[in-house]
């Protein structure tokens, strides 16, 4: 239930502590005594009584916050509640008794005898005599000063003008609270008690291609070995060796070489001829000992010996780079993020509403449609390049809705009496702290407010009019909440006293409409 509270002063006596109760508008009204052991007042048990048949008239509950034992004793014969502290009087129920405003029949005067009423009535029942010339002039000019009191007064009533400036107390409320987007839930729900708001989930195909130097390294063949071959007539006939025969070891890996230049073996068995030969492959391969060249392959097989009486030499390989494993989980970890970003650019562009925003977490690859590398592991390459077309989605939240839920967490901290400045309000939107497996996001949002006394113009009207400018200011300084003293504009500038009629006055109150 809604109270007021009236401090009362050493100096106060009955006749000022009712006027502070005239100005009472609440259901309950609590006198705070002074909590002076040297200061007595109100000690007067009839001043309690004018005072509870004030809050009777006024329909209100009245109790005292008093230590005095000599006014809580009156208090109590008056059956006037009585508390140590406001906080008691808020904790414990007020066994408050109203004044008695009517007087009872046994209280009422007599009624006046018939016959003295008209002894009463005999004595004004002569003609009245005519009015002494004199005495008719001073009542003329007795009644135009009169009338003219009365135009001045009316004047004094009419005429003055005053503004009231009141700038009300104010603080500035913040909250930060994490808020989760559904997008499964209902579409528009807000659910304060849960920080809960419904999301929406979105979606583009989207196509690129990237590349990155390879990491992997491998031997390439640069060089063919080269050396000597000694062949062997088997038959007594002549045998001609063309270039280009081909020969080899007999490994289960055979190294295979050919001849550089044209031979002829004389027809004899056993007769030799060395020509040179070099291997049919660059690489190391071609380098092997001495003896290990040993067949012929072709028709001179079953004709001719062979063997190499020295090493061959001079086959020779670079180390270069090739595609490592590594290469293509890398190229494609890559070419995503940047599929993802191409996306995220389009659902800005094509999908979002105005209110909505896309939070980069939620983005993800829900399917790939095609992917093709440019090589394949262990392959010698200086690059590999990966083409990809996949479907992007995200979950759009609209940021109504999760002002929403941070309006209301401001507005619960908002006491009675205080109003939100609609003009002050601030919302901004912080980083996600999750996205779980049903893309649900959880997110900080952060608002702010100015937050004001709420101060009544009808009240205000009621406190200053008919009183003097620094009275007013007074009342005004003591009874509202308020940033800064009270201005008080009066016209003309030289009156002292606040217009008595409620239209002349004009309150004017910062941030409030």
């Amino acid at each position: 239930m809604k109270e007021q509270i009236i401090q009362l002063e050493p100096h106060d006596d009955i006749d000022s502590v009712r006027d502070k109760l005239g100005w009472v508008r609440a259901p309950r009204v609590l006198l705070v005594f002074p909590d002076d052991p040297h200061c007595h007042i109100l000690r007067n048990k009839l001043d309690l009584v004018l005072l509870q048949r004030d809050a009777t008239r006024r329909r209100a509950q009245l109790a005292l916050i008093t230590r005095d034992p000599v006014v809580i004793d009156h208090a109590g014969d008056l059956r006037i509640a009585c508390f140590r502290s406001v906080e008691e009087s808020h904790r414990r129920f007020w066994r408050t008794a109203r004044a008695r405003l009517e007087v009872s029949r046994s209280e009422r005067p007599t009624p006046l005898d018939a016959d003295l009423a008209e002894a009463g009535t005999r004595l004004h029942s002569e003609a009245a005599r005519p009015l002494h010339p004199g005495l008719r002039r001073a009542l003329a000019t007795s009644l135009f000063w009169l009338v003219l009191a009365a135009l001045l007064a009316g004047s004094a009533v009419v005429l003055p003008g005053a503004t009231v400036r009141l700038v009300p107390l104010s603080n500035q409320v913040t909250v930060t609270t994490l808020i989760t987007a559904d997008p499964e839930a209902e579409p528009g729900l807000v659910d304060p008690s849960r920080a809960l708001i419904a999301a929406r989930v979105i979606g583009v195909e989207v196509e690129g291609t990237t590349s990155v130097e390879t990491t992997g390294s491998a031997l390439r063949p640069t060089d063919k070995a080269r050396g000597f071959a000694m062949f062997t007539n088997l038959i007594p006939d002549q045998t001609t060796i063309p270039a280009g025969t081909l020969l080899r070891t007999s490994a289960a890996q055979p190294v295979r070489f050919i001849t550089l230049s044209d031979a002829t073996l004389p027809g004899q068995i056993g007769q030799t001829v060395e020509v040179a030969i070099e291997a049919v492959e660059a690489g190391f391969e071609g380098n092997v000992p001495g003896g290990r060249i040993n067949q012929v392959e072709g028709p001179l097989a079953n004709r001719v010996g062979v063997a190499n009486p020295e090493p061959t030499r001079n086959g020779d390989a670079a180390e270069v780079r090739s595609i490592a494993e590594d290469d293509m989980s890398r190229v494609r970890a890559l070419l995503l993020q940047q599929l993802q970003q191409r996306a995220y650019a389009e659902m800005q562009t094509r999908l979002l509403e105005p209110t909505e925003f896309l939070p980069l977490e939620s983005l993800s690859v829900v399917l790939v449609h095609a992917e093709t590398y440019s090589g394949y592991a262990g392959q010698l390459q200086d690059r590999l390049s990966l083409t990809m077309r996949a479907t992007v989605q995200g979950v759009a939240v609209d940021e109504r809705l999760a002002r929403q839920i941070a309006y209301a967490e401001i507005a619960g901290k908002v006491g009675p009496g205080y109003q939100i400045g609609s003009g002050s309000l601030v919302f901004r939107v912080g980083e996600v702290s999750q996205v779980d497996e049903q893309r649900r996001i959880t997110f900080v949002m952060q608002g702010a407010g100015d937050v004001s006394a709420v101060i009544d113009p009808e009240k205000v009207l009621d406190m200053v009019q008919g009183t003097s400018v620094s009275e007013a200011r007074r009342r005004l300084d003591q009874e509202l909440l308020l940033a800064a003293s009270p201005q008080i504009d009066s016209w003309p500038p030289f009156w002292p006293l606040m217009p008595a009629l409620p239209l002349r006055i004009q309150v004017e109150v910062e941030g409030q409409l």
